[in-house]
């Protein structure tokens, strides 16, 4: 077989300062064994000269599922910029070595606790959670400057991307450490993991917006998040999907997040919301990405 390669892309393996490329404990979180250390950094080179102020960033979550597509989405979009809106742009994925429990990581590193649903039982949850501070230090300690020294960005151009519980994680920075990117993407966030800490870091951070430089999020849930798609209902497990999606609230969450976000950042700050018609939380993530990457770059 011959493979199909990613053309002025490449990758490369990264951990936390002080600690080992190696997985398993070597590289874990004291208490916490099971995490490994390195993340892989994908990371895709733009076409042409680079701006005076540097390159826009988009940093992708979840990496290993969908690095390849996005960056084709801009690559596409940027042949015909008046057209699409896209521009040329660095991508960085984050994910994680081939091999490794992609679901335990990003458990644990999109969360801050464990999920509501869990209901204060006494059962262990499925992964561990909680890494979401040590995660976004990686970000701003090792991979920013990272990018930084490898290529020209522009760091008040910065946009953090991220779906599901990943889109969690983005709004639960840009409510607590706002300015840690200038731009926040979050598409069918699962906001029901801690809608109570979100809402609570929308209030609390009021003043550090209001001081800070202007802020811009955009908010995406699928028309079929919330419901059965017509495609869904005859599928053996439609009901326990139906009663999932019902008690998740994913649309009626993400809608009332985005003008609760309005009122917050207002004056300074922009929220966009959309429904995008015949999407599910599986399916919505490739038409997302376009719009993702017009909103991050044609401010």
């Amino acid at each position: 077989m011959n493979p199909v390669l990613l053309p002025d892309a490449e990758w490369f393996d990264l951990a936390p300062e002080g600690e080992g490329m190696g997985g398993g404990v070597s590289g874990g979180m004291p208490g916490h064994p099971g995490v490994p250390g390195p993340w892989r950094i994908f990371l895709s080179h733009p076409r042409g000269v680079p701006p005076a102020a540097g390159w826009p960033v988009v940093t992708l979550l979840d990496a290993n599922a969908g690095f390849a597509t996005l960056v084709e989405t801009l690559r596409r979009g940027a042949v015909r910029p008046q057209a699409t809106g896209i521009n040329e742009a660095v991508i960085v994925g984050i994910g994680y070595p081939e091999g490794e429990d992609f679901r335990a990581r990003r458990s644990f590193d999109f969360t801050a606790g464990p999920s509501a649903e869990a209901g204060g039982g006494s059962s262990a949850p499925a992964h561990d959670v909680g890494g979401r501070d040590r995660f976004l230090a990686f970000l701003e300690q090792r991979v920013k400057p990272e990018i930084a020294r490898r290529l020209p960005v522009d760091p008040s151009r910065h946009t953090l991307f991220g779906h599901s519980l990943a889109g969690w994680f983005a709004l639960d920075v840009m409510t607590r450490d706002p300015h840690a990117f200038a731009a926040y993407v979050a598409v069918s966030p699962s906001i029901w993991w801690d809608e109570a800490r979100l809402v609570e870091g929308l209030t609390r951070g009021k003043l550090a917006l209001a001081q800070g430089a202007p802020l811009r999020l955009a908010l995406m849930v699928g028309e079929w998040e919330q419901a059965l798609a017509p495609w869904q209902a005859a599928r053996p497990e439609a009901a326990e999907m139906a009663a999932r999606r019902a008690r998740r609230a994913m649309v009626d969450r993400t809608h009332a997040f985005a003008g609760r976000a309005a009122e917050a950042l207002a004056p300074w700050g922009e929220v966009r919301f959309e429904l995008m018609a015949g999407e599910d939380h599986a399916s919505i993530l490739a038409p997302a990405m376009a719009r993702a990457l017009r909103f991050a770059l044609t401010a």
